[in-house]
């Protein structure tokens, strides 16, 4: 019995060193942050390393500088529609300009005094809207996926790269520079609408991009310009008209909708995205162009630990 009780002590004590040794070598777990309005939001998101996640909230966040990611966490709004990033002319934008892999989803970016969001390599800019700002409204390096972003109202390019990026169902509109410009081409670009750019509307100078399903229309100079368009690609009036949530849904009648390259469900915009003013979903094939979210965005209220920290700071 003694003996016994002696080899099950070893083996619990093995078992202790071992997931001690475990313990230590394992990388340190992901963390999670979440960020709601007058929160430090520049000190929370420069704070995060790679595979952090912060949640950003619904409301307006005021930073007092350019947000400079470090590492590659992935950085989530609510939803464009009510979690708001206004730089108010001071900051030059959330900038992860030297970070790959970086992913960003579901925010809105406003005057930036500079570009509105920065990213590098094999990033991912998912459901983002970046208007008012100083320079371009994205802008990229390469071989980073853009999908359903809107770009509008910007002093530069709507949306910029170096070369090798994907845009899918994205809008650049009444920008100061091109709606879409490419540096190096090798581009790939569906179901996206450039209308109403101070220079031209596709400035993609490669001739192995790809322009598919797309309009371009109003454009100050070229419509297509070093590349042209490709299956599907249109040039006439979109029919933009102001709805709930902003000036690009698009009439019944415009030739941009059911005009995609795929259905909306296979897309991911279907239940919840939609371009009609009365937030019908896009269900069939998809429309070109950026989608709002036809429910106005996620329930967002705060939790009550929240509501008692701003009380107890309002005393």
């Amino acid at each position: 019995m003694v003996i016994i009780m002696n080899k099950i002590k070893s083996i619990l004590i093995m078992s202790i060193l071992l997931a001690s040794i475990f313990a230590l070598l394992s990388p340190v777990s992901a963390a999670t942050y979440h960020v709601y309005p007058g929160d430090d939001i520049e000190a929370i998101i420069e704070g995060a390393t790679s595979g952090d996640t912060i949640y950003v909230h619904a409301g307006t966040h005021y930073p007092t500088r350019t947000i400079t990611v470090s590492g590659h966490p992935s950085i989530i709004g609510d939803s464009p529609s009510n979690t708001i990033i206004d730089f108010n002319n001071i900051g030059g934008g959330i900038d992860a300009s030297s970070q790959d892999g970086f992913t960003i989803k579901n925010i809105t970016v406003k005057n930036s005094a500079g570009h509105g969001i920065l990213v590098d390599d094999e990033c991912l800019v998912e459901n983002c809207i970046v208007y008012g700002c100083g320079g371009d409204g994205f802008r990229v390096d390469e071989e980073s996926t853009l999908k359903n972003c809107l770009s509008y109202d910007n002093v530069d390019d709507g949306f910029n790269d170096e070369e090798g990026c994907t845009y899918i169902n994205c809008t650049a509109a009444n920008n100061g520079g091109s709606g879409f410009y490419s540096e190096d081409g090798e581009d790939t670009l569906v179901n996206c609408i450039a209308v109403g750019n101070k220079d031209d509307g596709f400035d993609i100078w490669n001739s192995d991009s790809e322009i598919l399903y797309s309009n371009a229309w109003g454009n100050s100079d070229v419509q297509y310009q070093g590349t042209s368009p490709g299956t599907g690609s249109i040039s006439v009036d979109p029919f933009f008209m102001k709805g709930p949530l902003g000036d690009f849904y698009l009439f019944k009648s415009s030739p941009c909708v059911n005009k995609g390259s795929d259905s909306a469900i296979n897309l991911g915009l279907s239940t919840g995205f939609t371009t009609n003013v009365k937030g019908a979903f896009d269900t069939g094939t998809v429309d070109m162009g950026y989608h709002y979210s036809s429910n106005g965005g996620s329930d967002s209220s705060l939790p009550i630990a929240k509501i008692l920290e701003i009380i107890k700071s309002n005393q």
